[in-house]
């Protein structure tokens, strides 16, 4: 089954659809996941041929509505926002997929960007740092881009606890290397995004790790609200850029100063 994850999506929609219709066989389900969209997403895909599933507000909420609705043994992930054609997304990952071993609970799709590649805020001063203090199995194992959007999962593995906001991504990462499963990465090579800012997307990042975290015994709950704090302190720094290409070596020296800052202790 091909997921495509949308939220107010209407003008980039077809390129997905056309995208996943290439890719799948005739047995494939395509369904595009509206995600509480304002503009006319769900009708443009219906007028394309193309099932919808109505899903809340939110990214997590809209896979784990996918993931409920899957019909096969691996669901693929696709963010709506294909702003041009080049390689097919789905269709590297149908391949990796089959060329994964039989246990494998997740492929991620990892990309590069063209010129001016953009600055990773959150992989780089929250993701980054607490995967390395909380779940090193986890660690450089899903790629330069490991809250990649593309990805082809287990549908078990989004589970009841799954964040319904932007901390999906993060929490399927923890999950596969937690269940003990095999992973994989493909590469789609270069891939424009379109940027959108989005002001509170480290907060539910951060907020996906330290949760399961909490619940693995891997945090003391006692302390989280220092490190709610610590996550509070990149913020402000985040928060202060807008892509602004004259501000990112400075943004970066901040950024940076900022996510080595020393962790609070994970337990008394």
């Amino acid at each position: 089954m091909i997921a495509i994850v949308a939220h107010n999506e209407e003008p980039y929609l077809a390129n997905a659809i056309s995208q996943a219709r290439a890719a799948a066989d005739p047995q494939t389900r395509i369904v595009v996941v509206d995600s509480a969209s304002t503009d006319g997403t769900a009708e443009r895909a219906r007028a394309l041929g193309c099932e919808v599933i109505s899903a809340p507000l939110g990214k997590g909420a809209a896979m784990a509505a996918a993931a409920r609705a899957a019909d096969a043994e691996w669901l693929c992930f696709l963010d709506a926002d294909i702003v041009e054609d080049g390689v097919n997304i789905p269709l590297t990952l149908r391949r990796a997929v089959e060329a994964a071993d039989p246990g494998t609970a997740m492929v991620v799709a990892d990309f590069d960007d063209p010129p001016p590649p953009p600055v990773l805020s959150a992989t780089i001063a929250l993701y980054g740092p607490l995967v390395r203090a909380l779940f090193p199995e986890a660690d450089g194992r899903f790629g330069g881009r490991p809250l990649s959007g593309f990805r082809a999962v287990r549908p078990e593995l989004v589970g009841d606890d799954a964040p319904r906001d932007f901390g999906i991504e993060a929490y399927l990462n923890l999950s596969a290397a937690l269940s003990g499963r095999p992973t994989a990465l493909t590469h789609i090579g270069l891939f424009r995004q379109r940027f959108r800012y989005k002001a509170d997307m480290g907060t539910e990042i951060s907020r996906a790790v330290l949760d399961l975290a909490e619940s693995r015994g891997r945090l003391d709950p006692a302390l989280r609200d220092e490190w709610d704090a610590w996550v509070a302190h990149v913020m402000k720094v985040i928060q202060g850029y807008r892509g602004d290409l004259g501000e990112r070596d400075a943004y970066l020296e901040r950024l940076h100063a900022a996510a080595d800052r020393p962790l609070p202790p994970r337990s008394r």
